[in-house]
């Protein structure tokens, strides 16, 4: 058996679609998966078996539709990439686990939930991604993503989303699975695989030791990007950059034994 973490990361995700779809075409199939954010967003291709459409979101994301974007509220609106989902082939989800995550805010404090969607229908399975992915950002004055990427900064908005907590401004909120736990390896704990794969959005990605209490060294791949990122590419959903980390994960994957097996082991 073999188990898939995604983790975490807006717009980084790009590299983990490039190195999903180099795996697929070497006829790599994974029976458990599990997704925080956009890793539940690329997870879904993989659970709906459109592992092919992933390459097309991502390599042509971006474009007016998603520049004229219009943002004001407390969250980041993921409804575009949700009606990208909802557009899919339902497939048949038989043959893979599909773990994600999202906090739940009650009483003024966070607690993470973990779902396992396969076999839930596709409306209550969107439901549970679209929670895992939307992301926190008061914004009190309606701006344009174009904007509102050139201003992001993660450590700044979860600073401040602490404090909106704690005021009750989010009570009752499903929000970003990322925002407690942006590496969601307890399915594997319980549901054992022979070989873990990690594709990590961050140079010098570090396995949790509660996992390392479970896994060999040797059964456990971290797969993470060359290219360094900054706190403002969680938003850049733009063409270009996206379509490069894409690329630069799919080399990853296809290159060849000598590089794909140069992703760091533990």
């Amino acid at each position: 058996m073999l188990g898939l973490c995604l983790p975490g990361g807006g717009a980084k995700g790009a590299f983990a679609a490039g190195v999903i779809y180099g795996l697929y075409e070497k006829g790599m199939k994974f029976d458990i998966v599990s997704g925080t954010s956009i890793g539940a967003i690329n997870g879904y291709f993989i659970y709906t078996e459109n592992v092919r459409k992933l390459k097309e979101l991502w390599i042509n994301i971006g474009g007016n539709e998603l520049a004229s974007q219009k943002i004001c509220g407390k969250v980041v609106d993921n409804s575009q990439l949700i009606n990208n989902l909802n557009n899919l082939d339902d497939g048949t989800g038989d043959n893979t686990d599909l773990y994600v995550n999202y906090v739940n805010v009650k009483d003024n404090k966070l607690r993470e939930i973990v779902t396992n969607i396969k076999g839930y229908n596709k409306q209550l399975a969107l439901s549970y991604i679209k929670n895992s992915s939307l992301l926190p950002c008061k914004i009190n004055e309606e701006v344009s993503f174009e904007q509102l990427i050139r201003t992001f900064d993660s450590k700044e908005v979860f600073d401040t989303f602490k404090e909106d907590v704690l005021n009750g401004e989010y009570e009752g909120y499903n929000l970003d699975g990322g925002i407690l736990n942006n590496n969601l390896l307890s399915p594997f704990i319980y549901k054992k695989v022979n070989k873990l794969f990690v594709i990590a959005l961050k140079k010098g990605y570090i396995i949790p030791e509660y996992i390392l209490e479970h896994y060999n060294k040797d059964d456990i791949v971290v797969i993470e990007p060359d290219t360094d990122m900054k706190p403002n590419d969680t938003l850049r959903f733009e063409k270009e950059f996206c379509e490069d980390l894409f690329y630069e994960g799919y080399e990853k994957a296809t290159n060849g034994e000598r590089n794909y097996w140069k992703c760091q082991k533990v």
